[in-house]
């Protein structure tokens, strides 16, 4: 297939467009790193730095669209055998050291903060283990499949999360927090921690379109599965100004609630100061990446991922805590939702 052609090993993206299921590659082109948005008739990538709104820009030198029946032909291109990873080991010891530093940090304004953590593997370098992501991330099953790479790094995942979609002045987003696994929907829809968790990303993301918006309507909060997990999600929707700033959008939501933490300035500020955040100062989890063109916009938040940079491969995963939060649980969540993409990717 052409698509696999050219510069595709050196740089490339692709995101399915969740209006309707069109699979967007990118191959070739130009990364820059920015601070505004231009708007093209075609699509450019985005991708967000999570700790700042600084963005690597990408502009394909080809752009593919697929629709969902020409989906298994490309897949039939990326045949290859499993690479053979071997684990270094996770971060869940700097997880406890933050965690216990965050429960003393908790006041009337820090009210929830998203801790992450990570399993590294080692692997051999080649195109093998890019054509094997890919193909796992298009065959995840469940979610928005997303990725994005360069010659010596990558992020592919299928995320639950859409940070937004923006169409003729209707912007369509959810707050997806509170977690659990499958068979404990009705326990998940009366835990007071997990709704306390929730409701704060409701709250937070309708605050943030405030500023864009004067007509907001939210909806009843469900469960949402995602392979063997499940999450509270609630529905928000916004008409907003044509001529919205795109960029001053996706930097007011990302990070959302449910990824950094409440309210945005303080939940940020105790990240960077973390143990983690010193040893791993670059993040890509949790933060958005997306498509703009001149007539709609769509970003997802970038979840469920393997990450790598040359031939080490990461997992991260994390979980909201909040006064009360309990450290064998937040782990257990940690490593209950890092199994889930490890089992399938690895």
């Amino acid at each position: 297939m052409a698509i696999l052609e050219g510069h595709f090993l050196e740089k490339g993206a692709f995101l399915k467009n969740p209006a309707d299921d069109t699979l967007i590659i990118g191959v070739g082109g130009q990364f820059e790193t920015v601070k505004n948005f231009t708007p093209e008739a075609r699509e450019v990538f985005y991708l967000k730095d999570f700790y700042s709104d600084s963005y690597l820009r990408y502009f394909p030198e080809k752009i593919y669209h697929l629709k969902s029946e020409d989906i298994p032909n490309f897949l039939s291109e990326l045949e290859v055998t499993p690479p053979r990873v071997q684990s270094l080991g996770t971060e869940d010891h700097l997880y406890e050291e933050d965690f216990q530093d965050l429960l003393k940090n908790f006041s009337g304004n820090l009210r929830k903060v998203v801790m992450i953590s990570r399993e590294s593997f080692t692997t051999g370098a080649s195109a093998n283990v890019l054509f094997h992501l890919l193909r796992k991330a298009l065959t995840f099953g469940t979610g928005i499949p997303y990725g994005l790479w360069g010659k010596d790094f990558g992020i592919m995942g299928s995320t639950p999360e859409k940070l937004f979609t923006l169409k003729a002045g209707l912007l369509q987003t959810h707050a997806l927090a509170g977690t659990s696994q499958k068979g404990h929907e009705e326990e998940l829809l009366h835990s007071t921690k997990d709704l306390l968790e929730h409701n704060l990303v409701v709250q937070d993301i309708s605050e943030k379109l405030s500023q864009f918006s004067e007509r907001i309507n939210v909806s009843q909060t469900y469960t949402t599965e995602f392979k063997n997990i499940i999450h509270l999600k609630t529905d928000i929707s916004a008409a907003v100004s044509e001529d919205t700033n795109i960029m001053s959008l996706v930097s007011a939501l990302s990070p959302t609630a449910a990824l950094g933490g409440y309210p945005k300035k303080e939940s940020l500020n105790f990240l960077r100061s973390t143990r983690y955040a010193k040893k791993y100062p670059e993040r890509s989890f949790g933060s958005a990446m997306g498509l703009v063109t001149n007539e709609e916009s769509h970003f997802v938040v970038m979840i469920r991922n393997v990450q790598w940079r040359k031939d080490t491969l990461y997992i991260e995963s994390g979980g909201g805590v909040v006064p009360g939060s309990e450290l064998k649980k937040e782990l257990n969540e940690i490593s209950w939702k890092r199994s889930v993409v490890k089992d399938h990717y690895l």
